[in-house]
């Protein structure tokens, strides 16, 4: 649902930005002694067969010519051409006070006698391209390898971050007086990368962003190649930016690009620049220069990229407040002990649910010593268990000495009925709502790995056929987040420690060790980011919690007497 609404959102954004200023003028015409409610500019040049306004000139042959433009769009360069990625110099700025000539000038270039005639984008074919758009970002994001599952991107971020982009867009373009080549365009990627999704999704938003935004910037194909161009650079050089400094590569990077397509693209233009180095250097010929409106617009263009970084600097800490209190929120109504489904845990499963109660803490620890949601691992040390509350006796922590039915069981049934408990945990886990971060680490906790009590039962017995250790396996995924690793390891941390009669410092950290060891080895770890910093973060976190729970008491004096 609420991606439905994401996607709804993303093309209405898209049809406001690109008719808003036809449909306000039609509603509301101009005149003489108003001011102008946003800015407005130039017409791009439309498509062979369509009427094209230029500054001063007209649209067709039945329409009078307006007064002549105001100096400063008369000097416009080129004469006759538009802007590379904007589409057109000011006609009037945001509000201006509009006299005869402002009126007259707006009606030549916005025809406002008429609903949108100048758009020659028709509403059809912006319909697809937003839809196509949109199914592009979901599919791209479904075909990127799923390496990094809490990194790797949110579709509803993305959705949420584009629609933002564009909107900015939209509105720095009615209400300031920057030209539309000066935008930030490379401001997308760097919030996706800044707000810890992968690169490659910030490369697939970038494109979608550089498409959309031609549509109501200048939908041209030099327009879209420079939109183009700001993107990706920015999602190749995007950083965390943390830090003021973290800005500073990014912004220089963005700024070349954009300069270098800027000017490529206007090369008559410079051509033109270069006439006054032909005879000696002087200061004069380079004031010239430094003058000309090629220089100014290029110069701009490079700015664009460091008001891209400085909104990125100032709109991530806001964006991972949100994400973050928008996590918790969903969070924190499952981290109550007196949920309904923890204590039928707790009555019906009492061993399981001490031992989730011991892996939310040392999970929970080891998420503080590397920085990993511990708020998450808290809640999925919980409930990681919970299939078990269907089948309590089937589980050595719930039998307290009592009858085992695996030994009355073959070890291929005893092995379906433990392996069973994962799926039943994802079933219950989407009954109760529980958030879908949550859910996704009850199979990954238990990744691939092989139950090795049942299929070393299994290969003593010496049944026909032989015992497969593909069939001893869990069916995974394996851990694709470093939450999900650290829930790994805690897990098998607490219940191999119960097992240990000497509970040192020294037995805690060797058992620690040969526990994430013997994962690495079976390539458990292979698709999540887990090295070897923090890898020692959590062992020396786990040996200090082991401690903490099985820290020793002294004696009491009738011990002591019992003793002897």
């Amino acid at each position: 649902m609420i991606r439905l609404f994401l996607n709804v959102s993303l093309i209405l954004t898209v049809f406001i930005a690109c008719y808003l200023e036809d449909v306000v003028l039609s509603f509301r015409p101009p005149r003489e002694g108003q001011r102008a409610l946003f800015t407005l500019r130039y017409l791009n040049p439309a498509p062979p067969g369509q009427p094209s306004v230029a500054p001063g000139g007209v649209d067709d042959e039945a329409t009078p010519r307006p007064p002549p433009a105001p100096a400063s769009l008369s000097a416009r360069w080129p004469p006759s051409g538009p802007w590379v990625i904007a589409p057109g110099e000011t006609i009037i700025p945001f509000l201006r006070l509009l006299d005869e000539q402002d009126v007259r000038l707006i009606q030549s270039a916005y025809r406002s006698d008429g609903a949108a005639a100048h758009h020659y984008l028709s509403g059809p074919l912006l319909l697809f391209t937003m839809v196509f758009v949109a199914g592009f970002l979901a599919v791209f994001r479904a075909a990127l390898p799923q390496t990094r599952s809490r990194r790797t991107g949110s579709q509803n971020l993305v959705l949420a971050l584009l629609i933002l982009h564009l909107a900015l867009m939209k509105a720095l373009l009615l209400f300031t007086p920057l030209p539309a080549h000066m935008l930030p365009y490379g401001l997308l990627p760097l919030l996706m990368v800044g707000l810890n999704q992968s690169r490659a999704l910030a490369v697939g938003a970038a494109v979608s962003a550089a498409i959309l935004s031609a549509l109501f910037v200048d939908p041209t194909f030099t327009s879209l190649i420079g939109l183009l161009v700001a993107g990706l650079t920015a999602a190749l050089a995007a950083n965390a930016m943390t830090r003021a400094g973290d800005a500073v590569l990014p912004g220089l990077l963005i700024g070349l690009a954009g300069a270098a397509f800027f000017s490529v693209a206007n090369f008559s233009a410079w051509q033109a620049v270069a006439d006054p180095l032909e005879g000696p250097l002087r200061l004069s010929s380079l004031s010239a220069i430094a003058t000309q409106p090629v220089v100014a617009a290029t110069a701009l263009t490079f700015g664009g990229a460091f008001l891209a970084v400085l909104l990125a600097l100032v709109l991530l800490p806001l964006l991972r407040t949100t994400r973050y209190l928008s996590t918790t929120l969903k969070l924190r109504r499952f981290a109550d002990l007196d949920h309904p489904s923890l204590k039928k845990l707790f009555n019906e499963a009492p061993g399981t649910y001490q031992h989730s109660l011991g892996v939310a803490y040392l999970a929970q620890s080891a998420g503080d010593a590397t920085g990993a949601d511990a708020l998450l691992l808290r809640i999925g040390g919980y409930y990681h268990d919970i299939g078990k509350v269907l089948s309590p006796g089937e589980f050595a922590e719930n039998q307290f000495n009592g009858p085992n039915p695996h030994d009355r069981l073959d070890p291929a049934e005893s092995v379906s009925r433990i392996i069973r408990h994962v799926g039943d945990g994802a079933r219950l886990a989407a009954e109760l709502r529980i958030p879908k971060m949550v859910l996704d680490l009850i199979p990954q906790h238990h990744g691939t790995q092989l139950v090795e009590y049942f299929y070393d039962k299994a290969l003593k017995a010496k049944s026909e056929p032989p015992a497969r250790e593909i069939d001893f396996r869990y069916p995974g995924p394996r851990p694709q987040s470093l939450e999900a690793a650290v829930l790994m390891i805690a897990d098998a941390v607490e219940a191999a420690a119960r097992t240990l009669k000497d509970p040192s410092r020294a037995a805690f950290d060797k058992l620690v060790r040969m526990i994430i060891v013997k994962r690495i080895a079976d390539g458990q770890f292979s698709e999540c980011d887990l090295d070897t910093r923090e890898i020692e973060k959590i062992t020396a976190a786990l040996v200090d919690c082991l401690e903490a729970m099985f820290h020793s008491r002294i004696r009491y004096p009738w011990q002591k007497r019992q003793a002897h």
